[in-house]
């Protein structure tokens, strides 16, 4: 594992290289936040140990302006931190643990070793998130994931229950064997059946050779069985001996072969009702079911978009060996409002068509391609299955549509004040009034906007995420403000 520590405390230095494992892990210190920058940039850190030592607002400035070179990696923090401190940073950080000061060893080797559970989930595996619902579904794998219990996944298609599957594959004790998936619903019968048990020679005709099946060759390690809700009377009965004799036979074969192999399912049925319409085995449901994990739509989760959005733009460039873009604030937050129905198999879609029709290094709203929001909004019409009540969903339509409309005024504003500056004090009132300034006035654009990011701080005493939204601005853009007219730094 490699780790990036920001600290200046010498004591606090020492016992992060004492107490972790120098055989496993590279340690890179610095005591500077323009050199863990750079470090940052580069995305070669598993994990970033931030410590109180430098200042907490530095610290959160540079989660904010780096969140998204942060968004795969998982950050421990040394405290103390203060209660606001904590929600400023971790508001910023997509995976993050805080550990109190001074490190005592027992403590920091139990975190360490939950932080490298956690930052193996989102390597290896690829399952990020920043929900509550996706933070519960991580902080599950980690306490059940070294043990060999069944599993069964279930959530609609798309929303990724197979690396949910595969998350709990790396952090087993069976993450050096191997991990094998199968989709239940894509094959007849007979031939699922040769998939999973293996066949003997001429145990049915084309039978030329033996066949060594899926639980033979996945003996050791985790088979995954993906729409296991599909699978025909006959199969279910083979597969619930399995589970309780951990032995199988070929198809045609009269051996029996034991096989060591820990069973991960999945579906997107409702097993329960199936058990009713006694078209799935009650006894093999209970033994599938021995533990539970529902992934929500992507709607219901909207907090999670940005950062996936983040995740599959750079796969796409490492995959065809582009050049690294990325959307910007503006165009995340109107995909964050996206039923996307397809979840995020749909999500990748939209994004891989996108930027294959894209060409501008950062991609606004107005940049993506009509025709590929016109389909995403057509197919987004179509009726959701949705919990809220008809009043919550028309107060919600209603909402939304105020936002897109004052979206365009605030535009069409933009567009007749060109040469113009004005501050919006009806709106905001606190700003002070600036008298509208033409072309060769004494007072710069700069001027103005240094002044107007300052009474938005000074009003939200200093909360940047208000302070941005008041602005109308993103928050990585008020970051890069502040930083750049030195606003603020004269704080500890």
């Amino acid at each position: 594992m490699n780790i990036l520590l920001l600290s200046k405390d010498n004591d606090t230095i020492t016992a992060v290289q004492k107490y972790t494992d120098s055989k496993i892990d590279r340690l890179n210190v610095v005591s500077d936040v323009s050199l863990a920058s750079e470090k940052i940039k580069t995305r070669d850190f598993d994990m970033v140990f931030m410590d109180c030592s430098i200042r907490p607002t530095e610290l959160i400035m540079l989660a904010g302006e780096y969140a998204e070179e942060l968004s795969e990696t998982v950050v421990l923090l040394l405290g103390p931190l203060d209660h606001e401190q904590r929600e400023q940073l971790g508001r910023r950080l997509s995976a993050h643990y805080s550990i109190d000061k001074p490190l005592r060893k027992q403590a920091f080797i139990e975190m360490l070793h939950r932080v490298k559970m956690r930052s193996t989930i989102v390597r290896k595996a690829g399952l990020i998130g920043r929900s509550s619902a996706m933070e519960e579904i991580i902080q599950t794998i980690i306490q059940i994931g070294p043990t060999p219990i069944t599993v069964l996944i279930t959530g609609d298609s798309g929303t990724g229950k197979e690396v949910v599957a595969r998350a709990l594959h790396e952090v087993s004790r069976r993450s050096d064997q191997p991990f094998l998936a199968i989709n239940c619903a894509a094959l007849a019968e007979g031939v699922l059946e040769s998939e999973l048990f293996g066949h003997e020679k001429g145990s049915f005709t084309g039978a030329a050779t033996r066949r060594t099946g899926l639980f033979e060759r996945a003996h050791g390690g985790t088979i995954f069985l993906d729409e296991i809700g599909e699978i025909p009377h006959s199969t279910q009965i083979r597969l619930l001996r399995v589970l309780e004799e951990r032995e199988i036979m070929r198809v045609g074969g009269a051996e029996i072969i034991p096989v060591d192999v820990r069973i991960i399912a999945a579906t997107n049925r409702n097993l329960a009702e199936l058990v009713e319409k006694r078209t799935f085995r009650r006894d093999l449901y209970y033994r599938i079911k021995v533990l539970e994990i529902h992934v929500l739509p992507l709607r219901k989760r909207p907090e999670d978009i940005p950062i996936l959005i983040d995740r599959l733009t750079r796969l796409y460039a490492e995959d065809n060996r582009l050049e690294q873009r990325r959307f910007s604030d503006e165009a995340k937050d109107t995909l964050s409002r996206m039923p996307w129905t397809g979840n995020v198999r749909e999500l990748r879609n939209f994004i891989e068509s996108t930027l294959a029709l894209t060409q501008n290094p950062v991609i606004n709203t107005y940049d993506i391609p009509p025709h590929l929001l016109r389909d995403l909004n057509r197919q987004n019409t179509l009726p959701v299955p949705s919990e809220k009540s008809t009043d919550q969903m028309e107060r919600e339509l209603i909402y939304r549509s105020l936002l897109d409309l004052k979206k365009d005024i605030t535009e069409i504003k933009e567009l007749l004040m060109e040469n113009r500056i004005i501050a919006r004090t009806e709106e905001y009132p606190h700003i002070r009034e600036v008298v509208p300034i033409e072309n060769g006035g004494e007072s710069t654009l700069e001027e103005l906007e240094q002044q107007a990011v300052a009474d938005a701080l000074e009003h939200t005493h200093g909360n940047r995420r208000k302070a941005a939204k008041l602005l109308g601005i993103g928050e990585r853009t008020l970051y890069r403000k502040i930083k750049q007219y030195g606003i603020g730094q004269e704080d500890g």
